[in-house]
């Protein structure tokens, strides 16, 4: 035997048995990480599951807490409750259907002390029935419970809770809830998961079934659960709350082909690796000068955008040290590479982490504040609650117009600017009218007949509300800011200019070179968004930005907008 062919030999077992071991142990670690990953699934759609139904708990408490609180001081309860034949009688029928549309309820019922229906929303003509074990039965089992209520179209399974309130020397009960069909039959990771509803630990196919069996809203116990989570049950007029369940199954199908996948490209490789190991022998023993050819190509080819070339080998030789030098040397590089574009992405992910919060601030202070005037008015004037609404009512829906087009804007990440001709002042006053705060007054002057600016709305109401919210927290509680809006010749024909300006401290010079870079912010809560994202937006939209200020003096910004 030549030593070529023994040189060949030798190598073939080396490779062999390497790529061999190296097959088998990637099967098995594979197989042990699908099936860790599948249980991580499964307790963390658990979790998600208790999460969800405590919030929808809290939910339905806080609405009917709400609604009984009305209730308490409703004058037209109490004479409904004197004069049951009075002209208040089809208020209070009334009254439950029209308070669950309100409140996103799905069953609503107001009962008095002895139980008796005074009102039932999802169910109208059901007044009048004494029915006092529901209430009784929801605060034994903690005030919440899974619950089968009379309805039209036959039993409503809903999740329902009960909050009572005093009138007088009485005490009302309000049942309310929501059906869980949103969370039955819900699942992830490709349908592999799914919530189910049993009534009783009798496994479905192995007794009888109790209706329903293997279905989303079965009574039996599904023979694939994975886990589990206990609730209350009551059955209206049955007596004592029971045990429900919301049951977790996992369809294995999806698992097992995953693991054949699995081996079956294992096997493929693990294959083709055995092949090519083979060759590769005979290859390096036919022509031993090759390694080294190949490895400096190898090496040639390494740079920063290509650090995943492989230039490691099994020899023990001079050149394997050099190979495993330049192979560590390669996998330090690679490293250092991959922290530096990791650090990048996590800059680029807070910064506009940070942008977003600021955003979404802005948009919720006008909702504060119209929330704030509505709780004023209900303590000191309820009677002019309908009015105040109405004043604040455009407010409200005009905030969440912004907040909804905010995410889905920040859902594209970079989208494109929808401008057209806008109303500056129009929007100017919309945001004057927003801006209400306590101890500062806000001031517009529009000037008549302005022609309309080219903008995407969006856009141009973040300038403008960045502007006013800084010129307001500037005040320091107390003072002015005037917002103005006037025709301005330029070079190109004519020109909008929108001014903000306020009483305030004014800035120092130092402070007003810094005032429009990222983060920077004089004040403690501040994110040091709001000027860097105000001169960003007027440069988008083709407008010029200035600044006018002196310690003591307050600050003016004027925004100067082609005409349309």
């Amino acid at each position: 035997m030549t030593y070529r062919s023994r040189l060949g030999l030798a190598l073939a077992a080396a490779t062999t048995f390497p790529v061999l071991l190296l097959g088998l142990g990637v099967r098995r670690e594979l197989s042990q990480r699908l099936e860790r990953q599948a249980e991580e699934r499964v307790a963390g759609f658990r979790r998600g599951l208790r999460a969800d139904l405590e919030a929808l708990d809290s939910a339905i408490h806080r609405r009917l807490g709400a609604l009984g609180q009305d209730l308490r001081t409703d004058n037209r309860l109490r004479l409904a409750l004197r004069f049951p034949r009075g002209p208040e009688r089809r208020w209070l029928l009334d009254w439950a259907g029209e308070a669950m549309r309100l409140s996103g309820l799905e069953v609503l019922q107001l009962r008095d002390p002895e139980g008796r229906i005074l009102s039932s929303g999802h169910f109208r003509n059901e007044y009048d029935r004494v029915d006092p074990e529901p209430p009784s039965a929801l605060h034994q089992a903690g005030g919440s419970a899974l619950v089968a209520l009379p309805a039209p179209d036959g039993v409503r399974m809903v999740f329902a809770g009960v909050e009572g309130f005093r009138l007088g020397e009485l005490w009302f009960s309000l049942v309310g809830g929501r059906r869980l069909e949103d969370m039955l039959g819900s699942g992830e990771a490709g349908g592999e998961l799914e919530v189910r509803l049993a009534r009783s630990r009798v496994e479905c196919g192995s007794g009888p079934e109790l209706g329903g069996a293997g279905h989303v809203m079965g009574a039996c116990w599904p023979g694939d659960a994975v886990a589990e989570l206990s609730l209350a049950y009551l059955d209206s007029g049955a007596g004592p709350a029971d045990s429900a369940w919301l049951v977790v199954t996992r369809d294995p199908a999806p698992l097992q082909l995953l693991k054949r996948d699995v081996d079956r490209w294992v096997a493929v490789a693990l294959a083709v690796g055995l092949s090519l190991g083979l060759g590769l022998a005979w290859w390096l023993a036919a022509m031993v000068s090759r390694p080294l050819a190949e490895l400096a190509s190898r090496t040639g080819r390494l740079d920063l955008e290509r650090l995943d070339e492989d230039v490691d080998t099994e020899r023990q030789d001079e050149l394997g040290a050099l190979a495993r030098v330049l192979a560590a040397l390669a996998g330090r590089l690679r490293a250092g590479t991959q922290r530096l574009r990791d650090a990048e992405r996590r800059a680029v992910t807070g910064d506009l982490a940070r942008q977003i919060n600021h955003d979404v601030k802005n948009g919720l202070t006008p909702i504060r504040h119209v929330l704030r005037h509505l709780s004023q008015t209900a303590e000191q004037a309820p009677e002019r609650m309908a009015e105040v609404y109405a004043e604040r009512r455009a407010t409200l829906e005009s905030s969440v117009a912004y907040l909804d087009h905010l995410a889905r804007t920040y859902g594209r990440l970079s989208p494109p600017a929808d401008a057209r001709p806008t109303d500056a002042g129009a929007l100017l006053a919309e945001v004057a009218r927003a801006a209400t705060t306590d101890g500062a007054r806000v001031e517009l002057e529009c000037e008549a007949g302005l022609p309309p600016v080219r903008a995407d709305v969006v856009t141009l109401r973040r300038i403008l509300e960045n502007l006013v919210t800084n010129g307001i927290e500037a005040l320091g509680g107390d003072g002015r800011v005037w917002l103005t809006a006037a025709r301005m010749p330029n070079e190109l024909g004519s020109a909008v200019r929108l001014e903000v300006r306020d009483s305030g401290r004014g800035m120092t010079g130092e402070e007003l070179e810094r005032a429009f870079e990222d983060f920077y912010s004089t004040r403690p809560d501040g994110t040091g968004l709001g000027l860097s994202v105000v001169r960003r937006l007027v440069a988008d939209l083709g407008g010029s930005l200035r600044v006018q200020t002196a310690p003591g003096q307050g600050t003016v910004f004027s925004v100067e907008l082609p005409a349309a």
